[in-house]
Parts: structure tokens; C-alpha cells; sequence
């Protein structure tokens, strides 16, 4: 909330007149009004892209695990090893299994040829009437039934085959690998460790890209754009730009906000301070763009909770107009009079100097960058001067 200056101490300061005070040089620049975007400071922090458990595909000991907390790995590299030996020796009797089914099926094939054989000569000499019905009945059928003998063998070798590719597979897994480059930040288990299905062995985040998560309070809902904005790194004030803003619409029930993610990628020479977890803070575009009065920051003045501005006044003397300040803007802020129409476009503000006049002080306004004005620069005494 914004206060005021009190009437008493704007007439106590009003006694400062110019009989008792000497012209004061100072440098100003006009109050100038632009199309800008109200801003919106919220905070937040970083995070990974990805955080992984690797967790055991296998039950067995553990062989192997040679990273330790803070290593950085790349993808592919391995984590950990698993005793994979009852695996192999199970794949090698499967292997067995395959090949006696393969055996069978030669023999199947060979059979159903020879009964097809069969049934084809006696269907000649069923036409001349020199065998039974029943023979070429019975004929048929030993047909049919090796046919679905060898269909039989036919889906034993291929589950068979199953077997064995799933053995190699779980062979495989008995070595876990890296998902993607990363940093170990966790250890759960220890070489000679009995794991089983499932136990957790690493816990790793992933290097690179983060992802700047900000809060922003519920009343901003469909007021954030889509354009990129500055973070900033609380600890060290070191700035980064983030991109493709996006919001997750779930507002959290107690804290009322709900997330704002930018994607970050940390120069080279970033990489090394920028990591998951440390404060963020960023300046957050909301709504439109709008015509707002426009100053630089020098012309502030903070009088405890309240801002002012020192105004050029009607013959060349300080008025002093308390303002609320709306938003920050590169190089400045954005404001408004606290009373509608105390401050208009080409206003002359005070933006150096004005932490030394009064209202009522006379003023030799200079543009900022020009030669500072000759004058007395006078200390304010402890009692307002009286005349003679």
C-alpha cells in the first residue's frame, strides 16, 4: 500500500522557501509515456529435465558398480552389473530345447510327405475299385493327423525361439545402462549386494537443458504470453534466457498458483554454477501491452513505504507528487500519480539532485548529459530560514 505525505509535513517542508535558499542545479529528464507490458517478479527454481531411479530388471548380486555420487555419465554408460550366470546357464538348456525341436519338425515334415504319398496312390487305386472305402478313410485321416503334428511342432520351436530371445534379453539387463547423460546424485545398493527385481541402484538427473518452474499466482491465469524471458539466479545474479513458456493448469490448493515452465540452456561457461534446484527469480510479461508514463529510476525517491518524484514546477521551483509505482521496465518503471493529473507527458522530473530540494526549492533544470549548471548547492539547515 502506498502512503502519502502527510499535510503537516508538506507545509513543514513548504517553509523552505527561496528567500531562504539559493538556486539548486539539478539534471532532468521528461516524463515520457510508451507502450509497455506490466511485469509481474515471481520466483521459483531449477530443475532437471529428467530424474531417474535405476532400479534392478533382475534378481542377483551385484557385480559391479563402479560410479559413485557426483559423476557424470553419458548415455549408454554402464551403472551396474549383475551376476547373469543362472541366466546362461538357463539359456543354454533352452538352446538345447530348440534344437530337439527342430529335429522333430525334419521328422514331422518327413512324415506328413510320406503319408501324403500314400494317400495319393491309394486314390488311384480307389478309382479301379481295387481297395476298401475304409483304406482311403483311414488313409485321409493319418494325413490329417500328421499335418496338425507338424503344425504342433512347428508353434513348439517358435515358442522355444520366444524362450530364448527372452533369456537374451533378460541377459542383457542384467547390465544397466545410462537412459540419457546425466549426474549420479545417489547410490542405493553396494557391490556383493543380493538385489532383487526392482531394488532401486542409482539415482541420477540429467545434465544439460533445465527447466526454470516458477509459480505464479491463480489471478494471472490466461494473462502469461509466449514470449521469452529473462532468469535470474538468485545466488549469483547470473542471467539466462528462457524459452517456451508453458503453464501447467493445476493451481496448488494452499500456496493458490500454479507453474510456469521455461525451457534454459546454460552456456558453456554456465554450466558449471547453474544447477537443478537453485533459486530462480524472473520478470514475468502479463496481459497486453499498454500506454504507461515512463521514467528512469533515478528520478525515485522512497520516503519509507512511499515513492515520490521531484516535478519541475511553474517557475522553475520543486514540487514534490507522490506516485505509485506500477511495474519495473528496462531502465525504469512505470508509474502513475497518486492524485489523477498531478503528472502529464513531458513533465520535467528531477533525476539527479532531487535528493537534495524541497517543495518550493528554485531549481536550474539541466538536461541529463549536458554541462551541470553553475548554482550553490546548499545543506540543508537544522531550522527553515527567516527572512530579514
Amino acid at each position: 500500500m502506498q502512503r502519502f505525505l502527510s499535510p503537516t509535513l508538506l507545509a513543514l517542508l513548504g517553509l523552505f522557501t527561496t528567500s531562504g535558499w539559493a538556486q539548486q542545479p539539478v539534471f532532468v529528464e521528461p516524463l515520457r509515456s510508451e507502450s509497455t507490458q506490466a511485469t509481474e517478479r515471481l520466483l521459483g527454481s531449477l530443475r532437471a529435465r529428467s530424474t531417474s531411479v535405476m532400479a534392478a530388471l533382475e534378481e542377483g548380486v551385484l557385480l559391479g558398480m563402479d560410479v559413485r555420487e557426483g559423476r557424470t555419465v553419458a548415455q549408454g554408460d554402464v551403472l551396474a552389473v549383475l551376476d547373469a550366470r543362472r541366466l546362461t546357464a538357463e539359456r543354454a538348456k533352452k538352446q538345447a530345447d530348440l534344437a530337439m525341436g527342430s529335429a522333430t519338425l525334419l521328422e514331422r515334415e518327413a512324415r506328413l510327405s510320406n503319408s501324403e504319398l500314400d494317400l495319393r496312390a491309394l486314390e488311384q487305386a480307389a478309382s479301379t475299385g481295387a481297395i476298401s472305402d475304409q483304406d482311403l478313410r483311414n488313409a485321409k485321416t493319418q494325413v490329417a493327423i500328421d499335418r496338425a503334428q507338424l503344425e504342433a511342432a512347428k508353434q513348439a520351436n517358435q515358442a522355444a525361439q520366444a524362450e530364448l530371445d527372452l533369456l537374451d534379453i533378460r541377459i542383457q539387463d542384467c547390465v544397466v545402462r545410462a537412459p540419457f547423460a546425466a549426474r549420479i546424485i545417489a547410490r542405493h545398493a553396494e557391490v556383493g549386494q543380493w538385489v532383487h527385481q526392482g531394488d532401486p541402484l542409482v539415482t541420477l538427473i540429467s545434465t544439460g537443458p533445465l527447466e526454470a518452474w516458477l509459480q505464479v499466482p491463480e489471478r494471472f491465469m490466461g494473462q502469461i504470453g509466449e514470449t521469452p524471458m529473462t532468469v535470474r539466479l538468485e545466488a549469483t545474479q547470473a542471467t539466462v534466457l528462457g524459452q517456451r513458456p508453458r503453464i501447467i493448469p493445476m493451481v496448488d490448493e494452499r500456496a493458490r498458483t500454479f507453474p510456469l515452465l521455461l525451457d534454459v540452456t546454460p552456456s558453456a561457461d554456465q554450466v558449471a554454477n547453474m544447477h537443478a534446484g537453485m533459486s530462480i527469480s524472473a520478470e514475468v510479461p502479463i496481459g497486453t501491452r499498454q500506454d504507461h508514463l515512463v521514467i528512469s529510476s533515478d528520478a525515485i525517491l522512497r520516503r519509507g513505504e512511499s515513492a515520490l518524484v521531484v516535478k519541475v514546477a511553474e517557475g522553475n521551483v520543486a514540487a514534490l507528487v507522490p506516485v505509485k509505482i506500477l511495474f519495473s521496465t528496462p531502465g525504469g518503471f512505470a508509474l502513475e500519480a497518486m492524485v489523477p493529473g498531478d503528472l502529464q507527458t513531458g513533465d520535467q522530473l528531477v533525476v539527479e539532485g532531487n535528493e537534495r530540494v524541497y517543495p518550493g526549492t528554485p531549481l536550474v533544470p539541466s538536461e541529463r548529459g549536458a554541462q551541470a549548471p553553475t548554482g550553490e548547492t546548499p545543506t540543508p539547515p537544522s531550522e527553515p530560514a527567516q527572512e530579514q
